[in-house]
């Protein structure tokens, strides 16, 4: 029995170490590695990962894990060409016992040494007690530092990469210390293959969570009941998390564009706007569908709804690639505005998409390999009345591909759904 139990203890530690590396091998993160490198020249990048905070769930930072794949707090990778090994993680010694964020709270975790580096595939991996002296000697060969890192909101606390950022500004004033963002966003904007294919493992759990939701909807609920079938639906499904707060907005609420208090009560004629997406593997989908509560559509709403998905198909015939992102405006913009509803579309037609809801990407023509939202709407709020129809579009060759083509969104549909048991 004691042996069984030290080989299941074995086995369990193992698991956990194992769970901090994505499913992807190690060689998928070592090409974007490779990619990032080529671009630095006489640069660096300074690559932190989220900090962990004690009883709070873990998330990795979006830009380490698309670098390493790796889900564990307080490392840092260092890229370099000019450097004695052009990649280098630098990790937290193992603590097994000690205090309530060592690894007897918090699970196993990867440490300094060969083994990481088998499992992550980085060329190096160190104590970060090595971090200042082997900077310090990287330091007199470059003059640019890329480095990551989130801002604190104004008069909040100074995060810990900020606190980073002044070392560093200090120590080495001759350094020109850029935003990583300035190299990575154009290689996160195109998505390969494993993206699109996360995507839209995500994008069909959002589809299927809001069905399932749809079906179930009717007047006396409150906002937080819908909110709570959707993320419930997400997870039961394999997602980790949704990738930003859910938005149910039922009569007045269907009108503020990002409303999220999810606390009123659902009455009967009213519509219900739900803007929601459940995250998988560090990609999110983003979808929106409005449906009449008690399931069948007044005229009014079914006059609204309907100019709404008009403007919709529009911008979605639009996208291909060489487009700009004015004229998939322009196209849904034209519709509203020729029925006379031009002023209460007070909102741009979508965004980029990926490990951000509203993900890293310029004003840029569209290219092959480009996720995008299509969002246009309609908010009347004098009459208590909010129409947003939002799918997510994959730009492909020749033209595009909605993901979430699966969901129903035709008056006709979503009123079919609302009978079904």
């Amino acid at each position: 029995m004691i042996v069984r139990r030290k080989i299941l203890g074995v086995f369990f530690l193992l698991f956990f170490i194992y769970s901090v590396v994505s499913a992807q091998g190690p060689e998928y993160y070592k090409k974007r590695r490779d990619s990032l490198l080529a671009k630095l020249e006489n640069a660096a990048a300074l690559v932190p990962a989220a900090w962990e905070k004690d009883l709070e769930t873990f998330r990795q930072s979006n830009n380490f894990y698309y670098l390493t794949g790796v889900e564990q707090p307080s490392l840092l990778l260092l890229l370099s060409p000019a450097a004695r090994s052009p990649e280098i993680l630098f990790l937290p010694a193992r603590n097994l016992a000690e205090g309530n964020l060592s690894e007897a709270w918090t699970g196993a975790k990867l440490g300094p040494g060969a083994e990481t580096e088998k499992k992550t595939g980085v060329a190096r991996a160190v104590d970060r007690s090595a971090f200042e002296a082997t900077f310090a000697y990287l330091a007199g060969k470059i003059d640019r530092l890329y480095f990551d890192y989130d801002p604190s909101p104004l008069e909040g606390p100074v995060s810990a990469g900020e606190v980073m950022l002044k070392k560093l500004r200090d120590r080495y004033p001759h350094l020109e210390i850029l935003p990583l963002s300035r190299i990575t966003d154009s290689l996160r904007t195109i998505k390969d293959s494993v993206e699109i294919a996360t995507l839209q493992k995500a994008v069909d759990i959002t589809c299927r969570s809001l069905e399932e939701t749809i079906r179930a909807l009717e007047p006396g609920m409150y906002e937080y009941e819908v909110e709570a079938l959707i993320e419930y639906g997400f997870h039961r499904r394999g997602s980790q998390r949704p990738g930003f707060s859910s938005i149910v907005g039922s009569g007045p609420n269907s009108a503020i564009l990002h409303y999220n208090s999810n606390r009123r009560k659902i009455e009967p004629g009213e519509l219900v706007l739900m803007d929601v997406g459940a995250e998988l593997d560090y990609y999110t989908a983003d979808i929106t569908r409005t449906v009449p509560a008690n399931g069948k559509f007044s005229d009014r709403q079914r006059e609204i709804y309907q100019l709404v998905l008009k403007a919709q198909a529009a911008a979605i015939e639009a996208v291909r690639p060489g487009v700009a992102w004015k004229e998939v405006l322009q196209a849904a913009r034209k519709v509203i505005e020729e029925a006379g509803y031009g002023e209460y579309f007070i909102h741009s037609i979508g965004h980029y998409l990926g490990m951000d809801v509203h993900d890293v990407g310029s004003s840029q023509p569209l290219e092959p390999g480009m996720v995008i939202t299509v969002e246009p709407g309609i908010y009347l709020t004098e009459e208590s009345l909010g129409v947003r129809i939002e799918d997510d579009v994959l730009v492909t060759q020749d033209g595009c591909r909605v993901l979430s083509a699966s969901l129903p969104k035709s008056v006709e549909e979503i009123e079919a759904l609302m009978r079904s048991d």
